[in-house]
C-alpha cells in the first residue's frame, strides 16, 4: 500500500507557462486507502525517512523547510506528494519504485547516506532525482541523478582552499576518532595538500591535561595554521591550549548559536564556516523564509533550510536549462552544479570574536576544485 501525503500549492502559473487553477492555499492530508490501484497521476515525490525512529525528527524538519518555501516558491504544473519512509534502504528503493508507478516525474529524497548510496547503485532510476545526501563515490552517478546536502567535507575542502591564501604553508589538523572527524580530516588534508609546498600533520586530540599542553608547542610557528574536525564541545576545551598567534580554522559544527555569548566566548579568534540561514539574518533570501518555531538545536535549523533550498533547487531542475548553468543564493549558502551531478553549497565565512560573530569577506567559488 502506498504511504504519502499530497500538498497542493496555491499556484496559478506554471513553470512553462501554461495556466493552472489550483486551491488558494497550501493543503496537507491523507489520501483515502483503497483497494484498488490509485489513479495515475503526474506529480513530485518528496521522499523523507518519517518512519524511521533515527532519523524521523530530521526528516520532519526537512519536511517542514520544503513547505515553507512551497509559499513563497515559483509556480509549479505539478502536485508534491510526500512519500513516508524508514531507514531500511530496501523500503525506500520500494517506496521509489511506488512513486514512479504513481506518476511521480521528479523525485526529491531519500534523505539518508545509505538510502542515498542504494539509489545511486539501483537500477529503479527512471526520472530526474534530487539527492538530499552524498555517496562515498561520486565519479559513477547514473544520470539525472543530482546530489545536494549538508555535507560537512564541502566545507572542509573550502576551508581548505580559503586558508591556503593566508601565505602558511603547514597545517596541523586535529580531530578524534569519530567517523565524521576522520572524514574531515582526510578531505582538509588531501585538498590542502594538492597545492604545492603545503605539508600537513595530524594529531588526536585528548582530553589528558599533560598531552593538551603539548598542543601549545606543537601548534606554535610563523609558518603553522591549525584545521580543528572537532565540535564545539572540544574545541572549546582545546583552544587555550593553542598558541594564540596562530590561525585556527574550522567547520559549522563549531557553532551552536549566536546567543551562546559565554561559550563562544571560549572560542575566541576561531575561523569557520556556516549557512547564512544562521549567521547572515541580513541576507536577502533569509528575510524571504519565515524561521521554524519547532527546531531545538542549530542542527535542526539547518536542516529546515536544507528543505528551503531543495525546493528551490528543484524548481530550477524543473526548468528547460542546462543543468551546469544552474546556481542561486540559498539560505544554506551559494549554491552551483559541479561535476558529475553534484550541487555544492558554498557557506559563509566568519569568526568568533569576544563572544560575537562577526562575518568575513572570503571570495566564492573556493570550492571549484574540490573534486568532491
Amino acid at each position: 500500500m502506498q504511504r504519502f501525503l499530497t500538498i497542493v500549492l496555491a499556484l496559478i502559473f506554471a513553470l512553462y507557462g501554461s495556466q493552472m487553477a489550483m486551491a488558494t492555499y497550501p493543503e496537507e492530508h491523507s489520501e483515502p486507502e483503497s483497494a484498488s490501484e490509485p489513479p495515475l497521476v503526474q506529480h513530485i515525490a518528496l521522499l523523507l525517512p518519517l518512519e524511521s525512529p533515527s532519523f524521523g525528527a530530521a526528516a520532519n524538519i526537512v519536511k517542514d523547510g520544503f513547505v515553507a518555501a512551497t509559499m513563497r516558491g515559483q509556480p509549479l504544473p505539478l502536485i508534491i506528494r510526500i512519500y513516508s519512509t524508514t531507514d531500511d534502504p530496501l523500503d525506500i528503493l520500494v517506496t521509489y519504485h511506488e512513486a514512479v508507478t504513481a506518476g511521480a516525474v521528479f523525485v526529491v529524497g531519500p534523505l539518508t547516506r545509505d538510502g542515498v548510496s542504494a539509489m545511486a547503485s539501483s537500477s529503479l532510476l527512471k526520472v530526474p532525482t534530487l539527492a538530499l545526501n552524498t555517496v562515498d563515490n561520486t565519479a559513477t552517478l547514473p544520470p539525472k541523478f543530482y546530489l545536494f546536502g549538508l555535507q560537512m567535507e564541502t566545507e572542509a575542502s573550502q576551508i581548505a582552499n580559503w586558508a591556503q591564501n593566508n601565505g602558511r604553508s603547514h597545517a596541523i589538523v586535529i580531530g578524534d576518532d569519530g567517523p565524521l572527524s576522520k572524514r574531515l580530516q582526510n578531505t582538509f588534508i588531501q585538498r590542502w595538500q594538492s597545492e604545492e609546498g603545503k605539508t600537513a600533520e595530524s594529531f588526536r586530540y585528548s582530553e589528558d591535561p599533560a598531552k593538551l599542553q603539548q598542543f601549545r608547542n606543537l601548534t606554535a610557528g610563523s609558518n603553522h595554521l591549525v584545521f580543528l574536525a572537532l565540535d564545539s564541545a572540544k574545541s572549546r576545551v582545546l583552544r587555550t591550549y593553542l598558541d594564540p598567534d596562530v590561525p585556527v580554522y574550522a567547520t559549522s559544527q563549531i557553532f551552536t548559536g549566536a546567543d551562546n555569548f559565554l561559550l563562544n566566548n571560549d572560542l575566541n579568534g576561531i575561523q569557520f564556516l556556516d549557512m547564512p540561514w544562521l549567521i547572515q539574518p541580513d541576507h536577502p533570501a533569509v528575510m524571504a523564509y519565515r524561521h521554524t518555531d519547532k527546531a531545538q538545536s542549530t542542527d535542526m535549523e539547518r536542516l529546515y533550510a536544507l528543505g528551503i533550498d531543495a525546493f528551490r533547487l528543484m524548481t530550477y531542475l524543473l526548468q528547460p536549462q542546462p543543468v551546469e548553468e544552474i546556481s542561486f543564493d540559498g539560505v544554506t549558502g551559494y549554491i552551483h552544479f559541479a561535476s558529475p551531478n553534484q550541487f555544492i553549497r558554498e557557506a559563509v565565512a566568519a569568526q568568533f570574536e569576544q563572544g560575537k560573530i562577526q562575518l568575513l569577506d572570503v571570495q566564492k567559488n573556493t570550492t571549484e576544485n574540490e573534486g568532491q
